[in-house]
């Protein structure tokens, strides 16, 4: 009693009406918070039950899950045979390029020569800004400037793509069966002298296989024709103009 007393004496009478107040606030807050917590306990609970193996909720979940593993596996394995299919077909194309770009670039290089009538020397690969491999053109100046394709004339875009075309067809007649060459007005654009280039490169061509040339402009047939313009040395290529 003695040292309850001497406790009491030490307080402010005048602070416990605003101690009081806050004691109430702080269980106000804490009833909430308790309200909540059982809130949540009872919501866990639904939860729980419905999924406990012994409702339908839980049939379809167990389903839902298995066939959403079902079509993981799926999935999976299909992204393994499609990853592994790219990877092989990649190798194959890198083996090809590595087996065939020499030769046929060569080849490429001196029928572009031909055809753009000495303006560009040869073709070369290149790298650009992001270190890819590109195709570039060795303009005949001082510097033997290089030229990328996007940096070329429409009409050069042409000569190179034919190049391109004629150079991989050598190139396959060389270690395959000779077979036909069918080829549909390449020359539509050319000029005369071009053309005359071209038609000298179907010529010698047609020595180891045929070609068959489609075209409505009569003027590529009177220079065909015309012995002195693909060069009188050169043999009579079998090339049927239709």
């Amino acid at each position: 009693i003695e040292k309850f007393i001497s406790v009491s004496e030490e307080i402010n009478p005048d602070s416990i009406p605003n101690e009081i107040a806050d004691i109430k606030t702080e269980i106000e807050k804490l009833k909430n918070e308790n309200s909540q917590l059982e809130q949540s306990i009872g919501e866990a609970k639904h939860f729980l039950k419905q999924y406990d193996g012994n409702s339908d909720a839980a049939a379809v979940a167990a389903e839902k899950k298995e066939a959403a593993a079902a079509q993981i596996k799926y999935y999976a394995d299909r992204y393994i045979r499609i990853r592994l299919a790219s990877v092989i077909l990649k190798n194959e194309i890198e083996q090809y390029r590595k087996r065939n770009q020499g030769p046929v670039l060569e080849k490429a290089s001196r029928i572009f020569s031909a055809l753009t009538l000495g303006s560009f020397s040869c073709l070369k690969t290149s790298f650009n800004e992001k270190d890819d491999s590109i195709l570039v053109g060795l303009r005949k100046n001082t510097e033997e400037e290089e030229v990328r394709v996007e940096g070329m004339s429409d009409g050069t875009c042409d000569q190179l793509y034919l190049s391109l075309r004629l150079a991989s067809f050598q190139r396959y007649i060389e270690s395959n069966e000779p077979m036909p060459m069918i080829i549909d007005d390449v020359l539509v654009n050319f000029d005369d002298e071009r053309t005359i280039e071209c038609l000298k490169i179907f010529s010698e061509m047609s020595k180891k296989t045929q070609i068959i040339y489609f075209t409505h402009h009569k003027h590529i047939l009177d220079l065909f024709s015309d012995p002195f313009s693909l060069n009188a040395t050169v043999a009579k290529p079998k090339i049927i103009m239709l």
